[in-house]
């Protein structure tokens, strides 16, 4: 919802698609990796794939525009990122885990975003087995027996807890949290805000498709709405609190049980 309102900028670029997994993975696709995980380091060796990463961004956005990237991965990659381009900024946009964990459960038990085509079939339950989905996080070969809910979960805590650790070591002004729920309670506002601070100009474009952010969702297995996991994943959801409760914290959210 975000990037949609976003690209609208004509100041800023991106990717047809909208995400850029070709390019960061053509190098550094898990399958050339051993199956690791998704995370990459600073420190990685491979000097050619820097330089064609490097060259494949400036060659999209040429040098009169500022390139805007969505990539949900590339939380367990901040550090490597922001070696290879020290001045970008960062809109760390964070989601109430039982929110999020609810979303990509959904998601997982569609016929849609097919992420990875294993080598050897997962026994999770009540998906494809032939297909992992989203994230890579370290350890995920120890989960292919599910349950769901649990592999939704890591793949949710992983994520924010590389992000949250990398931007320790990334000056503060060159990163924004934005709570997904301000957004969706007021997409003009949190849009506009956005906008300044990254200093793009908030223009009709952008307000308009900011307007239109609740009423016309993109790429979403269900509607924008609070509290939709007590309704549609409600056991799923209580049994792996414990585990993103930390997290929960670490991103200023209080765990409600009412």
């Amino acid at each position: 919802m975000l990037f949609s309102i976003l690209r609208r900028s004509r100041e800023l670029t991106s990717w047809l698609t909208g995400e850029s997994h070709e390019v960061w993975e053509r190098d550094f696709h898990p399958a050339l990796t051993g199956w690791k995980s998704n995370a990459l380091t600073p420190d990685e060796p491979n000097i050619s794939a820097v330089q064609r990463i490097k060259r494949s961004f400036f060659l999209s956005s040429g040098a009169r525009k500022r390139f805007i990237d969505k990539t949900p991965r590339n939380a367990l990659r901040v550090g490597f990122i922001d070696d290879l381009f020290p001045d970008a900024q960062y809109v760390f946009l964070t989601r109430d885990g039982r929110e999020n964990v609810n979303s990509l459960i959904n998601a997982w038990r569609t016929g849609r975003y097919r992420t990875y085509a294993l080598d050897r079939p997962h026994s999770i339950p009540g998906v494809d087995p032939n297909w992992w989905k989203f994230t890579l996080y370290e350890g995920w070969e120890l989960d292919t027996s599910g349950p769901l809910e649990v592999v939704c979960a890591k793949q949710w805590m992983h994520s924010y807890d590389c992000a949250l650790a990398s931007f320790e070591d990334i000056d503060s002004s060159r990163w924004l949290k934005v709570a997904y729920e301000d957004i969706v309670d007021d997409p003009v506002t949190a849009s506009r805000d956005i906008m300044s601070w990254l200093d793009l100009d908030f223009t009709d474009s952008v307000r308009s498709q900011a307007e239109l952010a609740r009423t016309s969702p993109r790429n979403t297995v269900t509607p924008p709405e609070r509290g939709k996991w007590r309704h549609e994943n409600p056991g799923e959801i209580r049994a792996i609190i414990p585990l993103i409760d930390p997290t929960m914290r670490a991103l200023g959210y209080d765990i409600d049980e009412d």
